[in-house]
């Protein structure tokens, strides 16, 4: 369990639990894990926002607070005022594995 600073919000930490297999394929990938909050590109209005996560930087890295623990960095960005209690970072797949994040619990942002 990784505890992450507040970085530019003074409400608290945000709790990240990640799972062993996950932190497993994420130090393979050279121990960085990239998640942010973004609405997928649809035409329609109320969209929700999706978590992402990645093991290599998305195409604008800026914005993004770290937290360094065992050899494993966190790189997250959850714009505007609400946090998940807890973040949650899981490996899906098995033909071809990648990282997902769940906010409480849910793939998209509440």
């Amino acid at each position: 369990m990784i505890y992450l600073p507040a970085c530019e919000w003074d409400d608290g930490v945000v709790r990240v639990e990640v799972s062993p297999e996950a932190e497993e394929f994420v130090r393979g990938r050279g121990g960085q894990l990239w998640v942010w909050a973004a609405r997928p590109n649809v035409c329609c209005w109320g969209t929700p926002t999706y978590l992402y996560a990645a093991t290599q930087p998305p195409r604008d890295p800026s914005g993004f607070c770290a937290a360094h623990t065992g050899g494993l960095e966190v790189w997250y960005r959850i714009r505007g005022d609400r946090r998940p209690d807890v973040l949650e970072i899981g490996l899906r797949g098995k033909r071809r594995p990648h990282v997902e994040a769940y906010w409480d619990g849910c793939i998209y942002a509440l």
